[in-house]
This record gives structure tokens, C-alpha cells and sequence, in this order.
């Protein structure tokens, strides 16, 4: 594993942030390290459809670490 995705995970000096570049591939491989050390997506909070203005207004305030999920 790269030595930069051997970060311990949930340290408050560290944040991740998404960034889409590269090809497929690396996605992929990045994507498999990523579940190697978490094991799982962490679901910070989740949503009804009927309440999408609301998930997107939680995404507008940041700080958080985990997914905002919207169910429909």
C-alpha cells in the first residue's frame, strides 16, 4: 500500500477530500486501498428524497467526515 494512504483514519490532523483525477484504473486501485484501511464508508447522516434541500444544506456546511446519504 502507498504510504500516503496508510494515514490513521478519524486522526482530527488529517482530512480526506474527494478529487476525481487519473485514470479509471487508479480510481480503482485508490478506491481498494481506501476500503483496505476503513473497511467501510462511514454514513455521517441520511436522508428521505422529500428532504434532498436539507442534505444539500448540511453538505453546504462542511466538518464532517462521513457519506450524506439521500434514500429514495
Amino acid at each position: 500500500m502507498p504510504e500516503a494512504l496508510a494515514l490513521e483514519p478519524h486522526r482530527p490532523s488529517h482530512r480526506l477530500q474527494g478529487l476525481i483525477v487519473g485514470s479509471r484504473r487508479h480510481q480503482m486501485e485508490l478506491i481498494r486501498s481506501i476500503d483496505a484501511v476503513h473497511g467501510h464508508s462511514m454514513i455521517d447522516r441520511s436522508f428521505p428524497l422529500a428532504e434532498l434541500a436539507d442534505a444539500f444544506r448540511l453538505q453546504e456546511t462542511g466538518g464532517r467526515f462521513g457519506k450524506i446519504v439521500v434514500e429514495y
